[in-house]
Formats: C-alpha cells, structure tokens, sequence
C-alpha cells in the first residue's frame, strides 16, 4: 500500500500544509496566512500563532484521511525561548530580518542571520526571560516539539548556533539527522490534525532545505533553483569547496550543498506589484528601457553578504513605464541567479541543468527571466509552490522514496540570455560602487 505524509512549512508570511503520497501525488493542501510584527530594525513571529495555523492548514489538507507521518519545515534561523513545558516565553527574532542583536554578531564576526547574537542579547536585554528558559529551539524545532513533546534540532540548524569558543547562554537540543523521526504525535497535536496519536514526525530543519530535498536534490551533482520569498541556488559537492560570496552547508542528502540563498526575491516582486501594480511584461526584453534594478530590499546574504544593503532602480527617465520599471525588478532577482552561477561556474561547478521549484515557478515572467538569465534549461518540479518539501523529508524518514518527476522543461532563449549578459555587466558593479552610500542611508532609518 502507498504511503503517504503531510508537509507543513512556515514561511514569512503564512503556512502550508500538503499531503504528498510516495507515488508523488498531491493529495491535498491548505494556506493560513501569518503576518509577522515588522517595525525598523525589528521582525517577530508569533510562535502560537503559527501553531495554531499549522494545526489548521494540516487539518484542511489531510481533509480526515490518514497519513503515515508528518514532517515540519520552517524559516529560520527563528530562535525561541520555551519553558519546561515548551511553551514560547518570547516571539520569534527573524534571520536577518531583526537586526537588534547586530552588536552581538559583529563581535562574534557572524552575520545576523546568525541565531547566538539573538540568544546573547536576549541574555544582555532580558534576562529574567533567559532565567525562565528552559531551551532555545529554532521555529520548526519548537513546531515539532509542540507536536510530540521532545524539544528537537536539526544538524543544519544548529550550526546557527554554533560559534567556536562561545557557550550558549541557554540549553540546546543535540543536533539530530533531519531525516530522523523526532518521536510520535502527542495526542493533543493528533486530535488537533486529525490523526493517528503516535504517527511519526520527523526532525525536520529550514524550509529552504526542505524545498531543496522537495525539487528532487539527492547527490553531488545535482543543482537547483528555488524560486521562493527568498531565492535559493546551489550545486551539490562531494567534500567541501571554498567559492568567494558563497556557502557551504549540509543538506538532506549526500555530499553538500554550496550556493546561496538571497534575502529577497519573490518578496521584492511582491513588494513593487503591492505598491505599483503587477503587469504584463513578458514582451518586453531584459533591460527594457534602460533600466537596472538592485533587489536589496531586505539587506543582502549571499553574495554581498551586507544586512546594509538596499534595492536600487536605475536609470529611470521622464518616458519610464511601470512596465519597464517592473520589469527591471523581475530582471534583477534573475540577475542574483546568475551572479551565484557565475560564481559557480568560475569555480567549474556549472550544471548543464537545474533543478527548478517554488511558488516563483508559477510566475511565468519570473521564470523564464531565470531560465534566459542562466542560460541553461530548468526542470520545473511538480506541485511547485506547494508544502512538498517537508513531506518529502517525512516520507524519507521512515523509509519511502517519493517519485519526484519533473513536470516540465523551460529552455533559455539566447538572444535574451545575451541581454542578460549585457545588463549583468551593469548589475555586477552597482553594489561595491554605492555600499558606502546605502550604509549611510541605512544609518538615518
């Protein structure tokens, strides 16, 4: 008989829920939006809130059917503080996104995506909360504690913890495999989805990772490109290689992976059609009336690695159209692929195909900038978008191999990919000539 898992990830702004049997059908899905507390230097996350619509999305998504395990993926790093009792003592702090700790990672020499900077500075800002604190879990530790009572952390979340020669102020998990099971559900969180007290839950670890297992990377060699809130794109390696902008993480599965993940991607094209409009621009070409964006909107991770980082139009003239303008935006998110390709490629690690996934696969526009803007075919995922990633590591977890067939196959156009080339040459420049200017600007915020 086939088995089948459901998936929840928690995302910036919501949570998902699918069910994934092993054959790779979608069985069913659900979405609950969560909005974190944004405010100047400040991103929080409600951790009940995102219980609560974890239990919801899983619900609707199971529909009353059984399924045969249950798997967790999340943003992160999204450190919490919990009681003996596992019960959140305080919000979650954001990546990158909540930059209050950045004393703390500058003298640590981290970024602040960072999560021991977070952990310190609650020591230094709140201590009687570090008093009360029994473990520091990282959002989708916290979720699957919740669901089975074991406070748990992934190998590649942990390392976000992790500085040499500086103690935790506060207790951690010992890391565990992603693909292990963290123990079954309590009969609370069972009765809450709708199923079986008892049923698996694997350990589980960041959505990004999720959506990298969820796309069909397995072993070296394999590359891909999620087109997410954030831009993910890597290449699997068999031992460790050091590429200037890049990293090297573990991932579920052999060898590692090295690339990058943005801080903004579909989330700065949703920022420009929220305030401006969406638009049809899949006629116009790259670089359409002169234009060159920066999507810094949220700082920058990998390659700039600048939390001071800020989203840069250029070349607008009293004849600039929305259209080009939205364009350009959707250009410069295909840009940062290819700056994190390039930089593959200089290293000799360019795949002739990638792996392709994320709610960004929906977008036609976004997806065929990224295609034109690499210059190699991309192998669409199925259910692209969906919560297939955590589904995926659950299935894995107790021993099924889900079919994860691509749906279909986008091939560049070389005539567009070489005015990507020609924009790029422009792109490539703008942020070593103004990361002065946007640290001061960043300064006045």
């Amino acid at each position: 008989m086939l088995r089948s898992a459901l998936g929840i990830d928690v995302g910036l702004t919501g949570v998902r829920a699918a069910v994934l049997s092993e054959d790779g059908r979608l069985l069913g899905s659900a979405r609950r939006p969560v909005e974190p507390a944004l405010a100047p230097g400040r991103a929080e996350g409600d951790p009940r809130a995102w219980l609560a619509a974890a239990l919801d999305a899983g619900r609707e998504a199971l529909a009353g059917e059984p399924a045969d395990a249950v798997g967790v993926a999340a943003l992160g790093s999204a450190p919490i503080l919990v009681d003996a009792a596992l019960e959140p003592l305080t919000p979650a702090l954001l990546f990158s996104l909540d930059t209050r700790a950045g004393d703390e990672a500058g003298r640590l020499g981290v970024t602040n995506d960072h999560a021991l900077p977070k952990l310190l500075w609650w020591q230094e800002h709140h201590p009687e909360l570090v008093e009360r604190a029994a473990w520091a879990l990282d959002a989708t530790g916290f979720l699957v504690a919740r669901l089975t009572g074991v406070p748990v952390m992934d190998a590649i979340t942990h390392a976000d913890y992790d500085v040499r020669g500086v103690l935790s102020p506060l207790p951690l998990p010992e890391p565990l495999d992603p693909l292990a099971v963290a123990g079954g559900l309590l009969e609370a969180a069972a009765r809450g989805l709708g199923l079986a007290p008892g049923t698996p839950v694997a350990v589980g670890t960041y959505d990004s990772f999720a959506d990298v297992a969820g796309v069909g990377v397995r072993r070296p060699g394999d590359a891909c490109v999620i087109l997410g809130s954030t831009l993910i794109i890597g290449r699997v390696v068999e031992s460790p290689v050091a590429i200037d902008g890049l990293a090297v993480a573990r991932y579920p599965g052999e060898g590692l992976l090295v690339g990058g993940w943005t801080a903004s991607a579909g989330s700065s094209i949703s920022w420009f059609e929220r305030e401006f409009g969406a638009a049809d621009v899949s006629e116009l070409e790259p670089g359409a009336g002169g234009l060159v964006a920066l999507p810094y909107l949220a700082g920058e991770r990998t390659p700039v690695w600048d939390p001071h980082a800020r989203g840069l139009l250029l070349g607008v003239t009293l004849s600039t159209t929305r259209e080009e303008a939205y364009r350009a935006i959707v250009d410069s998110v295909a840009l940062s692929a290819l700056e994190h390709a390039k930089r593959l490629e200089d290293a000799g690690l360019g795949p002739d195909l990638w792996l392709a996934g994320g709610g960004g696969t929906r977008h036609e526009a976004w997806l065929h900038a990224t295609c034109d803007a690499l210059g190699a075919p991309l192998a669409v995922a199925a259910h692209a978008g969906e919560a297939i990633g955590p589904a995926v590591l659950a299935l894995r977890a107790i021993g099924a191999e889900p079919k994860l067939d691509p749906v279909r196959r986008v091939e560049p156009d070389p005539r567009r990919h070489e005015r990507f080339e020609q924009v790029y040459d422009v792109y490539r420049g703008l942020h070593p000539a103004l990361a002065p200017a946007m640290r001061r600007l960043a300064a006045l915020e």
